[in-house]
């Protein structure tokens, strides 16, 4: 969590976080308060504070974070490993599938990461990817997390509790970018003009190499269904059931929902 006095970015891991943190701290023209990456919110967040939060693809995130894995990089990597499951890691598509088997299951959530998926007790009900998102997007998620008693419910539940005014989506991320400038209530350095041009010309930071851009990784058919399935807040929430895809090896080309 990135936040100012007016803003606070909620940082999804693997949703182009990176790039647009340093990017706040470079042009939003407001005091930085505090930094902790991937950081829950407060149990009292500030009342007039805009929230924004970074979301991405579930399949595409599952593709980037095996890839990612087989660089011998990340804390799912290394928890995996560590639970036998670095074989797993292999480079190809059916070790994906194998892969996505394992973090798409339930019984696995003792050894995912974050450790907080299984302790909060709602693996049964919702993938990891969608409690990445709703533990960010809302404060005190012990408590509105405990009642959770089917797959429904996270989904609900999450929008009862969910704090977010505006969603940047990796797919669009350049364009949600220039609508958060043209917001009237944030204020930027050296200009508006000057955050507008920088995001027109920077480059995606902290890409990783993803191995499904070769000709010889073809995802099997039924993944999309598969994660759909387990992400249930993602496909309801922010309508990833219909193919929202990008490379994680392009610049960055992508809207702002508010």
């Amino acid at each position: 969590m990135h936040v100012f006095h007016s803003l606070a970015y909620l940082d999804v891991e693997k949703s182009g976080s990176t790039y647009v943190s340093q990017f706040l701290r470079d042009f939003l023209d407001d005091d930085e308060v505090w930094c902790r990456k991937h950081h829950e919110m407060e149990d009292r967040p500030p009342s007039g504070r805009l929230h924004v939060l970074s979301v991405r693809d579930p399949v595409d995130t599952y593709l980037s974070l095996f890839s990612y894995g087989c660089q011998g990089k990340g804390g799912l990597f290394g928890r995996l490993r560590d639970a036998g499951h670095g074989a797993l890691y292999d480079g190809t598509a059916a070790g994906f599938d194998r892969w996505l088997d394992v973090v798409l299951d339930p019984g696995s959530a003792p050894v995912l990461d974050p450790p907080s998926y299984h302790r909060r007790g709602v693996a049964e009900h919702t993938g990891l990817l969608s409690y990445r998102v709703a533990r960010l997007a809302a404060p005190r998620p012990d408590r509105w997390m405990r009642d959770v008693a089917a797959p429904e419910d996270f989904v609900a539940a999450y929008r009862d509790n969910s704090l977010v005014d505006v969603v940047l989506r990796n797919e669009s991320l350049p364009q949600d970018l220039e609508a958060l400038v043209l917001r009237a209530d944030l204020a930027w350095r050296p200009t508006r003009e000057a955050a507008l041009t920088a995001v027109r010309a920077q480059q995606r930071l902290n890409t990783s190499a993803r191995l499904d851009a070769g000709s010889g990784f073809a995802v099997r058919d039924d993944v999309r269904r598969r994660v759909a399935a387990r992400e249930r807040l993602l496909t309801e929430v922010f309508g990833y059931d219909d193919g929202h895809r990008t490379s994680t090896t392009d610049p960055i080309q992508a809207t702002s929902r508010a």
